[in-house]
């Protein structure tokens, strides 16, 4: 073909096409773009723009590690007390207060007894210090930092979960120190929505109500060490003992009741069913109460076993308030509370100034490559700038089938990207040019122009490649977006000016056949 490779020539042609077809979304207006069938705009979508370039909400969120400690050694209180009593070891005091379990022991020669039963609950996880008869019970070093890394990275699944739910498109999640989040939603401009869902744990349980303790005594404190006075839609005193959690949830979803209001449908998995089942079948005609985040939401009477591990929450719901909290309860709950500790709105208008202009400076980068292209190698100098053409195609055809986010440090790189591509034409151009002087013939010329140049140019493109590379996974953010366009860009501009622009001139040299070059 032309004196030039057949799979060559196939290989440039394919891949040419498929940068012009999958670049066409990007330049759709957005009114022609919405009457494309959506089985098509699953494969065949524009780049989605990152929150700096059409507006959004950022969100930095703290995880309160604090309240996870206190809530882990209340588990661990309640272990105590029980491990105390069976002991007949006598104390006093026993509680939890920023994350120090306090308990007195009354009897010295029992200290080690205690101390000892203390820290067999979970070996190497509590320091327990002495003060006169009282032991005082902390998080060691080693297992704090675990217990804050494990909280904040289920919070980033959690989070992400809920907001995939929502159906915000390309949501960023990292991660920013010990305990900390940064969300940010592109398109998303009124984020109170997103705030009301992080702001609940969503951590539901079951128990039994204590029927044998009023509400009037355990107002007054008199209530047994195994129970708890909890509010909802209305005061109730309950057993601390969970029946089942909301970690054996497989399922959530909107349903309806016998009198048509909303109500949240839930099944367990196999261990959850088990237990579940065992709770109704032994206390029929007892009451379970249903608690979500410390509060009450319903508490119905067992009316017989429940064996099929599914069940119903009812409550004063309506049709939203249900959906948000099956959403909820199938994402999953949140080890800890998620504090909002910065909210930040990117204005639409903002996004269409930097998009306007990270556009122009593409076109007048564009433009003077164009010109000087042309000024200095003339007719050589337009099959490079129809290369970079290509070349800037399958740059935004890559990104748009990648499903990648451009942001402002994107379009740099995009920009970037244009004024580095035709290097490696200037490097051709200038070795043809020292064959042309040798007096070799105009195919040789060619021929050898690609060829003796080819180290250089790789050479030159791997070393940014692999500069992009570092960035992408030491930087975050906007210097990721930066590096995601300039190694995109090197790879299609090492194939643009290498087999493109020779597949150009080996057109232009077949039809016209000339004697001699000039560059």
């Amino acid at each position: 073909m032309f004196g030039y490779p057949k799979w060559r020539a196939w290989t440039v042609i394919v891949i040419s096409v498929f940068g012009l077809i999958f670049s066409i979304p990007n330049f759709l207006p957005k009114s022609v773009y919405e009457k494309v069938p959506k089985s098509v705009q699953e494969w065949w979508h524009p780049m989605t723009l990152g929150l700096d370039l059409q507006g959004g909400s950022s969100l930095l969120l703290e995880v309160q590690v604090n309240d996870l400690v206190n809530e882990r050694l209340a588990g661990l209180m309640d272990a105590t007390r029980t491990g105390l009593r069976e002991k007949r070891i006598k104390f006093a005091g026993l509680a939890v207060q920023d994350g120090v379990m306090k308990v007195k022991i009354l009897d010295s020669s029992d200290l080690y007894a205690a101390k000892t039963l203390i820290q067999d609950q979970e070996k190497n996880t509590y320091d327990v210090a002495m003060d006169g008869n009282e032991l005082r019970v902390t998080y060691t070093d080693a297992a704090l930092t675990a217990l804050k890394a494990k909280a904040v990275e289920q919070s980033i699944e959690i989070v992400r979960r809920r907001i995939d739910e929502l159906g915000t498109k390309e949501p960023s999640i990292q991660r920013q120190g010990s305990d900390r989040i940064v969300l940010q939603l592109p398109g998303v401009q009124n984020p109170a929505e997103v705030k009301a869902l992080l702001g609940k744990t969503a951590k539901m349980t079951f128990h039994l109500v204590d029927e044998e303790t009023t509400i009037q005594d355990a107002q007054r404190g008199k209530i047994p060490a195994d129970s708890m006075l909890m509010t909802g839609d209305e005061y109730l005193v309950l057993k601390r003992a969970v029946v089942v959690g909301g970690g054996n949830l497989t399922d959530a979803s909107v349903g309806y009741g016998e009198r048509g209001e909303p109500v949240v449908k839930f099944s367990f998995d196999g261990s959850g069913a088990k237990a579940f089942a065992k709770a109704t079948r032994e206390n029929v005609n007892r009451r379970l109460a249903i608690v979500l985040d410390d509060e009450i939401i319903s508490a119905p009477v067992i009316n017989g076993p429940i064996t099929g591990g599914e069940g119903v929450i009812t409550g004063n719901f309506t049709l939203e308030s249900a959906g948000n909290l099956a959403m909820m309860l199938r994402a999953g709950a949140l080890p800890a509370p998620l504090e909002v500790i910065e909210e930040r709105v990117v204005g639409a208008g903002l996004g269409t100034d930097s998009i306007h202009a990270g556009a122009m400076a593409c076109v007048i980068g564009s433009v003077l490559v164009f010109v000087f292209m042309f000024a200095v190698y003339g007719r050589f100098g337009m099959f490079a700038n129809m290369a970079l053409v290509v070349n800037v195609l399958l740059l935004v055809a890559l990104l748009s089938a990648l499903n990648a986010t451009l942001t402002l440090p994107g379009l740099a790189g995009i920009a970037l990207t244009i004024g580095m591509a035709v290097d490696s034409n200037v490097l051709i151009y200038a070795r043809m040019r020292d064959e042309a002087k040798l007096g070799r013939s105009p195919l040789q010329i060619i021929n050898a122009g690609f060829e003796n140049s080819f180290s250089a140019i790789f050479d030159a493109q791997i070393t940014t490649l692999f500069a992009a590379i570092v960035l992408f996974f030491m930087g975050s953010g906007p210097v990721k977006g930066f590096s995601v366009t300039l190694g995109i860009g090197v790879v299609t501009s090492l194939f643009t000016a290498v087999m493109i622009t020779k597949f150009l001139i080996m057109i232009w040299y077949t039809i016209r056949k000339p004697k001699s070059i000039q560059i």
